[in-house]
Formats: C-alpha cells, structure tokens, sequence
C-alpha cells in the first residue's frame, strides 16, 4: 500500500473513534466480530502457542482465545495509536501478552507459531500483488500456520476503502504454498476465512 492509501486507512477509522468501539474497528455489530473469531477456531488448537495478532485493533481476540486456549503468547500489532493504546490498557495486564504500535506490511515481523489476521487484509490499494505479498509474509514467519479472513466478492461490493475477493483465487493462490489449504465460509454472508497449515504441524 502506498502513503495514500494508508492515510486513507488510518482516516476511515480515526473518524469512526468518536462512536462506539466496534464501529471504530469497521464491524457491524458484535455478533459479526464474533462469528469471525469462531470461524479462526476452526485452524485447530493453538494452545502453548506463540501467536501474532495483525491488525489487532483494540485486542478482542486477546480474551477470545483466552476462553479456548491455555498458556499462549499472544502479540498485538496495529499501525493506529489509538487501537494500541486501548489495547494495551485494556487487556496490557494478562500474562505472555504485548501490544506493538507498527506498520506490519513493512516492518520485520518475528517468528511464531501462528498468524493470525482477521479483516486486516480487506483495505484497497492499487498494487494488485498486495494480499499475495501479505500472506506469503506471513506464511514466511509462521511455524505452524496461518489463518485470515476476507471480503468475499461474491457478495460484498469493493469501495474506496474495503476490498473484497474471489474464494477461487484466493485458494488457488494458498495452495501453491500449503497444497491442503482449507477455506470456511457461510458463519457471515460476505466473508470467508482461510486456514494453512505448515507440513510439519503435528495438529493439521
């Protein structure tokens, strides 16, 4: 993404922080949030994990996993202030957590068992290698797996901001770096979520 395009970003959310939290994060209401996160479960156990939240937003996931998973390592990255900062005071406390205020499209990002990106990938940009160069990235730094969601673009309209996209193509792109890329859809009518898993994994 160029500067623009992330001003673009940083400015569709800072308008929103006036009003309630998950308008601020871009989600409907919370049930939609949270038929996200359940559909992110379907990777398969990450307890005793080292996991990397990217776009974490306000850190929702952190307590979510909580409630599924034991003795993990969790780390929250967004590049807007104001989301790590709540983030931070509000769930900074539990153990093996941190908060990182950063651009994770350009910054190095550290090894860990499992990346994790939910909705982070959905912005508009004109670079149409974007979301390949995004999750080769993480496929790269992930020991175990990876699992995103996306806009499906058989149901969601694309605007100036959000971008959303074909299953197909998502999938045929994943597979070429895990064959057994798996794909679940239908807990929301315009969203799909993607599970990889690295060969050695002993979970997949």
């Amino acid at each position: 993404m160029n500067l623009l395009e992330k001003a673009t970003v940083l400015a569709f959310h800072r308008d929103r922080l006036q009003g309630n939290r998950l308008h601020a994060l871009g989600y409907r209401a919370n049930e939609s949030q949270e038929r996200r996160f359940q559909a992110l479960l379907h990777w398969g156990e990450m307890s005793g994990c080292s996991v990397l939240d990217l776009g974490c937003g306000y850190g929702d996931l952190r307590p979510f996993l909580d409630q599924h998973y034991r003795d993990f390592i969790y780390l929250g990255v967004d590049f807007l202030k104001e989301f790590i900062d709540a983030a931070q005071q509000r769930y900074g406390h539990l153990p093996h957590t941190q908060f990182f205020q950063s651009d994770f499209l350009t910054a190095g990002l550290p090894e860990v068992d499992v990346v994790i990106a939910c909705g982070s990938l959905n912005y508009r940009t004109s670079n149409s290698l974007h979301p390949w160069q995004t999750i080769s990235r993480m496929w790269e730094v992930a020991q175990r797996g990876v699992v995103f969601n996306l806009l499906d673009a058989a149901y969601f309209e694309s605007d100036e901001v959000l971008c959303a996209y074909e299953q197909d193509e998502v999938l045929q792109f994943c597979r070429q770096l895990d064959p057994h890329t798996r794909i679940v859809a239908g807990y929301l009518p315009d969203d799909f979520t993607v599970l990889m898993h690295k060969p050695n994994d002993k979970e997949n």
